[in-house]
């Protein structure tokens, strides 16, 4: 046989055989399952690893969804590399693949959580501004605000993103040139947006001046969503108690929604006039305990003589009970739980979903669990839930309109990988409890309103199918009694 045509040819054949190689290989990625694809993700973001196969399929994986599904895992992971690949992504032809590099950076780069914010990240961010997917926006939005770029809070008012994302964002910069445009905005037509206006200008302990003040008692007294008469009855704290401002709290006393009962409560306690300790009187018998609690709260505060009373109603619950605004754990736990091993996380990406019913001293609460955006943290609450980690745990922390929180029993030096998604807060949501930007400790909330100061913060695995009346009994005696899987 004459094999001078294969000499003289070698490098062209060499050539073809590398561009069929790569071609087939090609071919294979894309027909692999989607599942399998998702637990290779899942390994590394359990492992914090931005390894080589992850930075190729971030770069050069030819279906837009699993490139767009890499970079949600390198914002998990975190890193320079994982930063720099990100940054690059931003320029992605396809949109979800930038508005999840946005997503991601945001993750990555969480001054909240000790990062030191990229410059080169900070400036693509600003340029992804001009996106013309109003998601990418939104994202971009969102990662300034947690890199705390101040110096980009007049630019974020002017960007299409939704504005509960924008006044978020506002939140977490802490500017005081923005309070008049938050302000401006109690007066919006869309309802979330009211409402969003006035959590910000509450957790920014904007001064109450006589505009402001105005628009909250409007806001307490005539707004039709539950949500927006409660913050606005919060805000009223911070403004002078004038007849027009206790007109309404009194009002607000007998509103047919507990938040706003408990938050008009609130609010008298901390005006510190002991004359109106005797509207009190209806909250502290009122059919809600959260109520109760917070009218007895306020009584104390405003005649101290009442403690030794108020104690022995209350027995050994702790007045001061209500808890930060970000939910945290009693301890740091130092120590992992074991990891899933790789058949496990191949099994988890196949999951659809699960159900299960939390029986609580107030009823039944239905939870569907999110394994399409958080799949290990839903896995891992699973198990931990079916092995009895929550049987009879009491409340950990309440915030009343905010959160309740349930520690894990016998998990007090564990921490799980976190999970961190775009899953928004809102009520009914369950979330874990963060330790910082890659851990959350061995503990759950229920998100009693919507919380946006934790979306992209904390992971949120899944949610309340019903029970809404169940869940504003939930006081500081609520105790889980059992949690089990729905049939």
């Amino acid at each position: 046989m004459d094999f001078s045509f294969f000499r003289r040819n070698e490098v062209r054949l060499l050539g073809l055989c590398m561009t069929l190689l790569a071609a087939a290989a090609a071919w294979l990625l894309s027909t692999r399952p989607g599942h399998r694809i998702d637990g290779d993700f899942m390994e590394r973001e359990q492992a914090g690893d931005a390894d080589l196969w992850l930075l190729r399929q971030a770069a050069n994986n030819t279906v837009a969804e699993e490139r767009a599904r890499a970079a949600l895992a390198l914002g998990r992971i975190g890193g320079p590399v994982a930063v720099e690949r990100l940054v690059k992504m931003l320029g992605d032809s396809a949109p979800s693949v930038r508005a999840n590099a946005a997503f991601g950076l945001g993750l990555a780069e969480d001054a909240g959580y000790g990062a030191q914010p990229d410059e080169a990240a900070a400036e693509a961010l600003l340029a992804a501004l001009d996106d013309d997917e109003r998601k990418v926006v939104a994202y971009a939005v969102e990662a300034l605000g947690k890199m705390h770029r101040q110096s980009a809070a007049v630019r974020l008012t002017r960007t299409p993103a939704p504005l509960v994302f924008t006044l978020t964002a506002l939140v977490r910069l802490d500017d005081e040139r923005l309070l008049p445009w938050i302000a401006a905005r109690l007066s919006s037509g869309d309802q979330d947006v009211r409402w969003a206006a006035a959590v910000a200008l509450n957790e920014l302990e904007a001064p109450c001046d006589e505009a402001i003040s105005r628009s909250m008692v409007n806001l307490a007294t005539r707004d039709r969503n539950d949500f927006v008469r409660a913050a606005a009855a919060r805000a009223l704290r911070r403004c002078e108690p004038g007849d027009d401002a206790k007109t309404a709290i009194g009002a607000a006393l007998s509103d047919r929604d507990p938040k706003v009962r408990g938050q008009a409560a609130e609010t008298i306690g901390l005006w510190g006039d002991a004359d109106l300790a005797e509207w009190l009187d209806p909250a502290t018998k009122d059919s809600n305990p959260v109520v109760q609690l917070q009218a007895l709260q306020a009584a104390v505060r405003l005649v101290p003589e009442l403690l030794p009373e108020v104690r022995a109603q209350l027995g050994s619950v702790d007045l001061e009970l209500a808890a930060p605004a970000f939910p945290a754990p009693a301890a740091r736990p130092a120590e992992a739980v074991p990891a899933f091993e790789p058949p496990e996380l191949q099994q988890i990406a196949r999951t659809k979903g699960r159900n299960l019913v939390m029986e609580t001293s107030e009823g039944e609460l239905p939870i569907e669990l999110d394994y399409e955006l958080a799949p290990l943290a839903a896995e891992r609450f699973y198990r931990m839930a079916l092995s009895g980690a929550f049987e009879l745990q009491t409340v950990g922390a309440l915030r009343p309109n905010g959160y309740v929180q349930f520690p894990a029993r016998d998990f007090a030096a564990q921490k799980l990988a976190a999970h961190r998604n775009q899953r928004p807060f809102l009520r009914g949501s369950l979330g874990l409890v963060p330790l910082d930007g890659r851990w959350d400790a061995p503990a759950f909330f229920i998100a009693l309103t919507p919380l946006p100061l934790l979306d992209g913060r904390a992971t949120n695995f899944g949610r309340l199918l019903a029970g809404d009346d169940i869940l504003d009994r939930l006081g500081p005696q609520a105790r889980i009694l059992a949690i089990r899987a729905a049939q």
